[in-house]
Parts: C-alpha cells; structure tokens; sequence
C-alpha cells in the first residue's frame, strides 16, 4: 500500500525506525516526491525539527565517523519504569529530571558518516529557478516553525532554557561514553573563532549556496568527494547543536583535544548549516531539472533541431564563424567517457582564439553570459594575474579546523569552466600564481585536480569541461585550438547581434537546447565493427604525410574523439561514414587556419 504524503509530513524518526524497510519502499513508490520539503528551495527555519526532508548537492568534505547510542535505557527514579530509547535519525534525545541513564547495561553504541554537502557549484540561474518553482512549496512560509523547534520534547533544550533549568540532563547521543552534559554559561561568540564564509565553506566565491551536513547510517552507500547526490532525512535543527553551546569537558574526565575553531566549525549553528539523518541516497549522473527520463532513442531523435538552433544561435555569436560554431557544440556536450589506468577519454578543452577585443572588449564574458543559459553548471574565471595570484584554486587541508577547505576547482562532474585570457594585463606572477596556471593545465591535460594535505598531494578525478578564451593563442595547453575568423559585417553589428539572440532564444528553444546539451553526455556511445572507410583513410593519411605534416597514432584518435562528438551532435551513438567526412573536414579547415594566422580583431 502506497501511503499519502501526510504520512510522510507527520512520520517520526521512532515510528520510521520499528518498520524501516516498508518506509523505505513507500518512499520509492511515492507519486509526489518533491513536495517532501527540499532545502535548497525553501527556507530551513521554515521546516520542523525532526520531519522528513530532501538536500541536493556536491559531497564538498567527509569527517571522521561519528559515535552515537543506537539504543539505551533510561530509568525513571520516582516511577522505577524503565524505557529503551534510541539515537538513531537523531542528534539530541532529553532525558528528563527524574531519568537516569544506565551507561552499564544494554547500551549499544554505533557510528555513522558525517558528510558535508553543499548546493551543486556553478548551478546557472535558470537551473535554479526550474527547481524553485517545482520544490518551493509557498505554505510553509505561513507556519514559521522555530517556536516548535525550541519546544518539541524531542529536542535537546535552548541554551537560554538551560540556564532557566539547571537542573535538567540532557544528552547529545553522538557524545558516546559522555555523561549527562549541562549547557556551559559561557557560550562562545563564534564570529570570535571563524567567520560564516569559514563555517560555509563554498568553493566558488561570491556565488549563493547552502551547505548542510548529511549523516549516514549505511556502509554501502559508498559516497566519494566531488558526488552529486539527493538524500532524504530526518532533519535536525536544534539551536543547542551550535558549537558556542557545546559543554565545557572536565580535562581530566573527559580529554578533548579539539580547539575551539575546530568544535564550532564541525557544530555550525544549525539555522545557518542544518543536519540530515539521511534514509535514502540518490546518487545523481546529471541535475539538470528539464530532464525527467533519460530515454537515449528519445533524446537522439529529437538532437537534430536542438543542433540547428544553437548552431544558428552560436554562429551570430561568434561572428558568423560556422566551423567555431561546430567545434564549440562538441565542446560544450564532451565529457570524461572512459578512465584506464593513466589514460583518460573525452575530454574536450576547447581554446578559441582572435577574440575581437579590440572593438569589444568585454566580448569573452557576453560570449559567456550566452553559454550559462544553455548549460546547467558553469563559471566565469577571468585569468588576471591578481586572480591567479590571490585565488585559491586548488582544496588545502586545514587541520587547525580538521576539515578540507575548499577551492574553485571542486567542481562536480559536466561543470563549464570558462577561463577569460583576454583580461590578463601586464604582471608579475607570484608562486600562488605559478601554481595555479599549473594546475589548470594538470586539469586540461589529465582531468585531475590535486588537493593539497600539506604533507601530502592526492590527485582526484574530475570531469569539467574547460573553454579557454584568449586573443592570441593561449598559455595554457587545449585539445582543440580554434582561431576565430569573424565576418566583418558581424563584427560592425555585434551589439545587435546578442539583442537579437536574447529575442531568437524564446523559452521553448532554450529548454530543448537544454535537454540537447545534457542527454547527449549521458548517451552510450558504441564503435561499430565496420570502420574500413577510418582504417583506409588513415593509411592514404600516413602515405601524405611529411615532415612538414606528419601524421600519427596522436592525429587518429584525436579525429575519433571528435567524430564522436559529431556524431552524436546530430543524433547518432555510432561512427557513420557522413559524420566521419564532416569530421575530417573540420579537421581540415582548423588546420590550415593554424597554418595562415590572420591580425586579430
């Protein structure tokens, strides 16, 4: 039996816990999934303490597992009734004055996996707008529940109630083996220790986002840094969980070597970082919100009017140039398709080149504002050597904090990172900055990022999608280079030009552009047996070739990852003879223009 959405409003973590396998299945048969609260899209002091709930992001840190009572009992001193109680799906769990807790029988402890997820980096306006307008769910902003949080007899207390009620024992249940903790009178001023940018925590700067810690109660889950994931879960939002109201241990009791910066960022306060007792993880392949089913026949029958419609769009925008336009949709649907011991496939960094920033100079960001309201997840990297010498690109371990501060580059996977060449000026990099060119181009080569744990480095895999956008061509390495050869009748109308873009993209050309450029990096892509025609145009290739032209192993593959992409930019899964000619002559055409510079714009 399917149960109705008010079950899943008024389930408790106790009711969930005696029949957990037949909620799990209601959850899954649930018509009406998004209308369990989904954080990113409502307000968390708007939300009870202890009621299901959803978060979506990237896992941005994961901390040491966390010790909890799964179960315990509690005897009651003026009724001698004893009850077993659990802390499972739970933070805090009070215990009332006349309650005692047996911390020599029956108690059986367990841990659980603290992870720190914040709202996906990158994730374009429009994106973020589909999701509001089908997760925002308006009623809750008639019924503020913070009252109720502090009230709920479920709760640990306030820090004011306890300075009211000395008397009143409570207990965090992840402190295992600490005793009835009372709340401290000197509560620490946390803007004293970190800042709320610290407590945070978001990869990229001055962009919105909301963090929450997920804890995770199932071994297999089997979550890595850098994942996209949708959990459901118990959610906690206690104001006594801050860590300003964590109690002062008796050193010689109780030794803790946390400092005070690491307790408060690990325990942020709960209205700024809520928690999540999560029951079930999604895993994400995309989050693009137009996508309901994933069906590839579907999305390779209706690829080819999407393709008109951006490469018309994308043609005006780069000046009339229609090869750019060509090379830039492969770009822009490429990713990592295949990783072998050190070899990585599908990567697809494109650096367009001859950018007419004489006439305009803010051109690589108007290119840039067109390109985020196709894509899903992107960002705007202007390569200045203050950036480079200032930013921090790269994740560092903090080990004051014990926890992984993060950098521009933990990204999730089919982020758009677009590097804008044309703003750097004469300078003087420094070794932040040396550090940071190279470790954009360890990303463009190898598709990985190296994290820094100041005794160490560990590279993790990523998969962004890099355009490099510079005047002459760029310092920094790219698969495809693609002077751009600009029409100069655009080049007189070029303002015109993007109004009239605006005015062409009408909303229903956009989203099917949308779907275009995701479901095509989620398309299986197979080799045919019959590729005589590749073989025997590769042989007839080597015969031509010379030391002014030589042709290698290098030059085939990099014409089979591009006839991959133009296949399936016109909407088919394996290699044709048409798409392989269309890819040998764009091959062509980019070469010879390598071979005849012309004087930028």
């Amino acid at each position: 039996m399917v149960r109705s959405m008010h079950d899943f409003e008024t389930v408790t973590p106790d009711v969930w816990r005696q029949n957990e396998e037949q909620w799990k299945e209601r959850l899954f048969k649930l018509p009406n999934w998004y209308k369990i609260p989904l954080i990113n899209s409502n307000a968390s002091h708007n939300l009870s303490d202890g009621t299901l709930a959803r978060f979506r992001g990237m896992v941005q840190d994961m901390h040491n597992p966390e010790f909890y009572f799964e179960e315990f009992e509690v005897f009651n001193t003026i009724t001698n009734e004893v009850k077993t109680k659990s802390g499972k799906y739970t933070d805090t769990s009070s215990i009332l004055e006349n309650e005692k807790i047996n911390y020599t029988e029956n108690l059986k402890s367990a841990q659980r996996q603290t992870m720190v997820v914040v709202s996906l980096p990158g994730l374009n306006e429009w994106a973020q707008k589909v999701e509001d307008d089908k997760n925002h769910l308006s009623h809750l902003n008639d019924q503020p529940n913070t009252s109720k949080r502090l009230n709920s007899t479920n709760l640990k207390r306030s820090y004011e109630e306890c300075e009211e009620d000395s008397d009143a024992m409570e207990v965090t249940v992840a402190e295992m083996g600490k005793k009835e903790a009372k709340v401290s009178d000197k509560a620490v001023e946390p803007s004293n220790i970190v800042s709320r940018e610290h407590l945070l925590n978001f990869p990229l700067p001055d962009v919105a986002s909301k963090s929450c810690i997920i804890k995770i109660y199932d071994d297999s889950e089997n979550l890595k840094i850098n994942d996209m994931v949708e959990v459901v879960g118990f959610l906690s939002v206690d104001p006594g969980l801050s860590g300003e109201f964590q109690a002062e241990n008796n050193a010689f009791m109780e030794p803790n070597d946390e400092t005070q910066a690491e307790t408060i960022t690990h325990n942020p306060p709960p209205s700024l970082v809520p928690r999540l007792h999560v029951v079930y993880v999604k895993k994400l392949e995309h989050c693009n919100p137009l996508i309901k089913d994933a069906n590839q026949e579907n999305m390779l029958v209706e690829s080819n009017s999407a393709r008109d419609h951006l490469l018309k769009a994308l043609t005006e925008l780069l000046l009339g140039d229609e090869l750019a336009a060509q090379y830039l949709i492969c770009h822009l649907i490429a990713c990592v398709y295949l990783r072998q011991d050190t070899i990585t496939l599908g990567q697809f960094c494109l650096n367009l080149s001859n950018l007419p920033t004489k006439r305009y100079p803010n051109y690589a960001k108007q290119l840039y504002d067109v390109i985020k309201q196709f894509v899903t997840k992107s960002y705007y990297l202007p390569l200045t050597v203050d950036n480079m010498n200032t930013m921090a690109l790269l994740p560092k371990k903090d080990y004051d904090c014990n926890r992984l501060t993060s950098g521009i580059l933990q990204l999730s996977k089919h982020t758009h990172l677009v590097l804008d060449e044309t703003q750097m000026q004469q300078g003087q990099l420094d070794a932040t900055g040396v550090n940071n060119i190279a470790a954009l181009g360890n990303l463009i080569k190898l598709q990985k990022v190296e994290y820094d744990f100041k005794y160490y480095k560990m590279e993790f895999d990523s998969d962004i999608s890099v355009l490099v956008l510079s005047e002459g061509k760029s310092l920094l390495p790219s698969d495809y280079h693609v002077p751009l050869r600009p029409e100069k009748s655009s080049l007189d109308i070029f303002d015109a030009i993007v109004e009239a873009a605006n005015y062409y993209l009408k909303e229903e050309i956009m989203n099917s552009i949308r779907i275009y450029l995701t479901s095509l990096k989620l398309v299986k892509y197979s080799i045919s047996d019959d590729l005589q025609f590749v073989e025997e145009d590769f042989i007839e290739m080597r015969s031509k070739s010379d030391d002014d032209n030589p042709v290698s192993a290098d030059d085939l593959h990099r014409l089979l990852v591009l006839a991959r992409l133009v296949s399936l930019s016109r909407g088919f899964d394996t290699l044709n003879k048409e798409c392989w000619d269309i890819t040998k002559k764009m091959e062509e055409e980019r070469v010879i223009r390598l071979k005849n510079r012309v004087a930028p714009f």
